[in-house]
């Protein structure tokens, strides 16, 4: 009677266990998840996929070109002005931006650490004790691009995008949108690799709120940096704060614009050095390259639930 107790206590502690784990599953794809439904942005977004002005059908009706209301100024970002610290592994990107537009009447502005922080105690001193408490210096990058395009306007790029065409990119900036961003999972999310914005886009005001209010003690309750990061920061939490903001404003008043994923290859080259990663983004990125965020998250879940479950069941059950 008592060993049969003691089996069945284990086999009781064993489902336990199990539970707990598939909660944890639940848990990381609640935060790794960056919408509440993963339907396509077109429907409230516009997505380019090629930039034709109105100049180029009627070149010689002067009204018909367009003012662009997004700077001529590409925003940089690193810790200090030596970009030779940056990557053991590839060039930045800066001297082919600054060899590429300025040609063309662009500024290519490099901001470092300290920059960014005079910015923010100058302008933006509501988001101070946010970006300082921070746990990791990618999560502060992340917001510090947001600020600087809020703050001047033009075109962001991280180090490793590189230029592939200035003419589609000033084509771009003649569109007359508030703003334009690089795609993620096909067309399914927004990413903030590279983008571009007029000053003090509403849109970037609204995504940096949304950047403080993850800033708190609840983004520490997710398990992996790698997706800390991603929900507190980066891509989640910039396509979260567009579905917030597209439903508040309506779909109606197209202002923004999402470049298409394969037309983004035309613009811009993305070698994606992902310097910061840990083991657990690297390895979410070897598979994330290939599939679309909806198919890599069913895969995380069936492959650790599967493993679970055989695991408990070979110890406890057979």
């Amino acid at each position: 009677m008592i060993i049969a107790w003691g089996k069945g206590r284990t086999r009781f502690m064993a489902v336990g266990v199990l539970g707990l784990f598939l909660i944890f599953v639940v848990h990381l794809l609640n935060f790794a998840n960056p919408f509440s439904n993963l339907d396509e942005l077109s429907a409230s977004i516009d997505v380019i996929t090629a930039c034709a002005t109105s100049d180029s059908e009627n070149p010689d009706d002067s009204h018909s070109i367009a003012v662009p209301q997004i700077p001529n100024v590409v925003h940089q970002i690193w810790k200090t002005t030596d970009l030779r610290t940056y990557s053991t592994q590839m060039k930045a990107s800066h001297d082919q931006w600054k060899q590429e537009l300025e040609p063309l009447n662009y500024t290519i502005k490099l901001w470092t650490d300290d920059d960014i922080l005079h910015l923010i105690k100058e302008k933006y001193v509501w988001f101070l004790s946010t970006y300082e408490a921070y746990p990791q210096n990618i999560q502060r990058a992340d917001i510090a691009r947001l600020l600087v395009i809020h703050a001047e306007g033009g075109i962001y790029a991280d180090l490793d995008v590189y230029p592939n065409s200035a003419a589609e990119i000033q084509c771009l900036q003649s569109l007359n949108l508030e703003a334009i961003l690089a795609p993620t999972s096909g067309t399914l999310g927004l990413s903030n690799h590279f983008f571009m914005a007029e000053p003090e886009s509403p849109f970037l005001l609204w995504a940096l709120y949304e950047g403080k209010r993850r800033g708190g003690a609840t983004s520490r309750f997710i398990p992996l940096p790698y997706l800390q990061v991603f929900w507190s920061t980066g891509p989640t939490m910039v396509t979260a704060a567009f579905r917030k903001y597209a439903w508040l404003h309506g779909t109606l008043r197209h202002t923004l614009g999402l470049l298409d994923d394969r037309y983004s290859r035309a613009v811009i080259q993305h070698k994606a050095g992902r310097s910061w990663h840990g083991s657990d983004g690297r390895a979410l990125n070897y598979v994330g390259d290939n599939l679309t965020m909806n198919s890599l998250m069913v895969v995380v879940a069936f492959f650790s639930i599967t493993s679970a479950v055989a695991c408990v069941a070979r110890r406890y059950f057979f």
